[in-house]
């Protein structure tokens, strides 16, 4: 009984753990339930890769090199080796940590080398970088989050990657990203943090900036396609949030270390997790989040925190002193290794951390004495006499009409502009330096923004890049569309495929504003769009192409993706293969397909429309083809005038328009040689395609279930291609025969 009791009692307390360190409470008041049952999925995700050794093969198997790498590093970190190297730079040997956007136009980019040195250094198949990035792991890390190690493990992590950036620059030091300045904009996943000159784009695969085309050592975690290269969607989650300033507030005033720590207080910590969630990508996965440069910044920002309430609520002693009754585990003990690191959870405490190797530069924000910033990335809020981030071109800026809150722009109608001259010499410097290809076939993408609707705006445009030889050329929009083309549709001249050959292209499109857009590609096995790589290649043989409809007719070109074989009350248009999402953020699928929905062919007022017969004849005869209709009047032709271009046995005949003609039009077809009518064998084509011997009429209707030839036009530029279902590749298009056949 006794030994049941005991059962019982470690059951319960194992049960109380578990609602002690996942509440979906914030007893503060500064999360939502929705944001808490986030933080609670972050932690169960956490301790499953922790549990499944998500890191096993590089935890119990690193080279000697590889191995030898991490040592150094670390050694260095202690020794602060790089101080020499500093002093020779005539740079302080104490680096002097600044918010992102206050480092100058050379420290950004000696940042920028700085990463890319540690991305491209080779250690044994893995890079530098991505070593950094599998010493974050649950089972190399297990006391990196989830309790009072975690802002020491942190500390030391980032100091061991600053020393890592400055054995390749010695004068580069870690910035912070304070969040604060971006959150509580009108649109946050418009600041100017994500753009060209600073992080890169936040809306996809990261195509700009420093840091673009990454690969990643691992693929994406949770995502529904194969995800390689460095991916962000910014703002994109329902339950995401960037710091405020009410948070600083709390945090720099607790009382105590414990405060901070998660088995305590889950405030912190959860906080922290948000921002990942926000940034999303691979910050959305807490294990495989330094894949992003942002990782770094946004932790520099969680330790400068963490230092202002050491200053403010510690003294010297207590900063390394202070630790948490309640520790989570085993690996979150005071005297305890810090795993991977030779030290302890203790030694992250030491103030040598600040006091010899780095401090932290604060923003100096303006004041009605002071009204101006001291970055061209901020702006002076008065209302809050804040400095906050500058929203970018396009960028949404309701609310703060006549302030300086645009960058490189102003703020109108809601929205960052620019003068009409200033956008027309842009795209005249854009068109200069396009030379479009001789020999080219045509083929189709679309532009939408947030709400999936079309940009019709002839400053959106694409790079389009030869990848055989290089070349680039670029294609704008029309500004303007008209039926069957989606709103926001933009053609792609692409060079022509010799016989046999494929040729590929690389694509890159911007907005009107020249903001990166993301490519989503159609999955014809589950039929829906997916986040895709802008890369197309265009042959004559399915197995060697995209899935995407091309033709090599400039005339053509509106009708691809367009099924042109149905009535034309019937709505028949599709997205195409490839579409652009300029949102910041997700753009879905059902989005995408909604744009072919919503299109609706226009009613045509015109008199006459055009439908098909087909008549098989020998070459050598002089016949006309004769239309008589129930009203109107009679038509008639040559064959060989009123004959396809491309196909000799179909014919386009003229009669009234059922749309002007509700009750429908019926139409004799005759078969004339030298003014005669002759007798043919004329067959019938039924919408299943059973054919059976009729009399030469057919009726055309606006209604379609009471139309028996559904194929018909008022617009002449359609007769080459109607009756063609032009959706796909090439090979795949289908042709329905016309309801009408005559064999003299």
């Amino acid at each position: 009984m006794f030994r049941v009791s005991l059962i019982f009692l470690w059951l319960v307390q194992c049960s109380l753990q578990k609602l002690e360190t996942c509440a979906t409470v914030d007893e503060n008041e500064l999360l939502s339930p929705g944001q808490m049952r986030m933080v609670c999925m972050h932690r169960q995700q956490w301790l499953r890769d922790r549990d499944t050794h998500a890191s096993k093969a590089f935890v119990g198997h690193t080279s000697d090199l590889q191995a030898a790498y991490l040592r150094r590093i670390e050694l260095c970190t202690r020794e602060n080796c790089v101080r020499d190297a500093r002093r020779k730079k005539r740079t302080a040997s104490k680096s002097i940590r600044k918010e992102i956007r206050m480092m100058s136009p050379e420290e950004l980019e000696d940042l920028g080398r700085a990463m890319n040195a540690l991305k491209s250094r080779v250690i044994d198949n893995i890079t530098a970088w991505d070593l950094h990035t599998l010493v974050h792991y649950p089972d190399s890390a297990p006391g990196a989050h989830w309790g009072p190690a975690f802002l020491p493990w942190h500390r030391e992590f980032l100091r061991q990657f600053e020393i890592a950036l400055q054995t390749e620059v010695p004068t580069v030091t870690l910035p912070y990203w304070d969040s604060t300045l971006d959150q509580g904009l009108p649109e946050e996943s418009d600041s100017v943090l994500w753009t060209d000159e600073l992080m890169g784009n936040g809306n996809g695969y990261v195509k700009t900036g420093p840091f673009k085309d990454w690969s990643t050592n691992v693929f994406m975690p949770l995502s529904q396609v194969p995800v390689k290269r460095l991916y962000r969607s910014t703002g994109g989650r329902e339950h995401d949030r960037l710091m405020t300033p009410r948070d600083v507030d709390w945090i720099v005033t607790r009382k105590n270390y414990s405060q901070l720590t998660f088995c305590h207080d889950k405030t912190f910590e959860s906080m922290h997790g948000l921002s990942h969630v926000w940034v999303g990508g691979f910050m959305f996965v807490i294990r495989v989040s330094p894949n992003d440069p942002t990782f770094y910044m946004h932790h520099a920002f969680v330790d400068y925190l963490w230092e202002q309430f050491r200053r403010n609520s510690q003294t010297r002693e207590e900063r390394e002193s202070q630790w948490a009754k309640k520790t989570c585990n085993d690996n979150h003990g005071f005297d305890v290794q810090m795993k991977p690191f030779t030290i302890q959870n203790r030694d992250g405490l030491s103030n040598q951390y600040t006091d010899e190797w780095y401090e932290y530069q604060p923003v100096r924000h303006c004041t009605p004495d002071e009204p101006t910033c001291e970055s061209p990335y901020y702006w002076c809020d008065q209302k809050l006499w804040r400095c906050r981030s500058k929203v970018v071109y396009g960028g949404n800026c309701t609310g703060y009409e006549g302030s300086s809150i645009c960058y490189n722009s102003v703020c109108s109608k809601g929205e960052c502009v620019v003068p009409p001259r200033v956008r027309s010499a842009m795209k005249s410097r854009m068109e200069e330096e396009t030379v479009p290809w001789n020999d080219v076939v045509w083929t189709k993408t679309m532009f939408l923004d947030a709400v999936g609707q079309g940009i019709d705006d002839e400053m959106a445009h694409v790079v389009i890049t030869d990848l055989d030889t290089n070349h680039t050329t670029t294609v704008f929009s029309f500004g303007s569309t008209s039926y069957p083309e989606l709103p926001g549709t933009v053609y792609l001249s692409i060079p022509k495929p010799l016989s046999g050959m494929t040729t590929q292209v690389l694509l890159e499109a911007r907005d009107q504003h020249g903001r990166y857009c993301q490519a989503q590609c159609f999955n014809t096995t589950i039929e829906r769009y997916q986040v895709c790589q802008p890369t197309l290649k265009i042959g004559f043989r399915t197995d060697s192409s995209s899935p995407i409809a091309y033709t090599h007719s400039m005339s053509s070109r509106r009708f691809l993706d367009v099924d042109l074989s149905l009535h034309p009350r019937q709505p028949a248009v599709s997205p195409p293969y490839i579409v652009f999402a300029c949102a910041r953020k997700l753009v879905t699928s059902a989005m995408i397909m909604a744009t072919g929905e919503r299109l609706r062919p226009p009613v045509s007022t015109d008199e006459l429309v055009w439908f098909r017969v087909a008549v098989h004849r020998s070459p050598s005869q002089n016949v006309q083809i004769e239309a008589t209709p129930s009203v109107g009047e009679p038509w008639s032709s040559s064959i060989q005038k009123a004959a396809s271009s491309f196909d000799p046995n179909i014919v386009f005949v003229q009669a009234p328009n059922p749309e002007i003609n509700r009750g429908g039009v019926r139409v004799k077809v005759s078969i004339l040689e030298d003014g005669q009518r002759i007798s043919c064998i004329v067959k019938c084509t039924a919408r299943d395609g059973s054919v059976k011997t009729c009399d030469g009429e057919v009726e055309l209707h606006s209604d379609p279930s009471r139309s028996e030839e559904d194929v018909f036009t008022t617009d002449a530029s359609a007769l080459p291609v109607l009756g063609w279902n032009m959706k796909g590749h090439p090979t795949q298009w289908r042709h329905r025969m016309p309801y009408l056949s005559f064999t003299c």
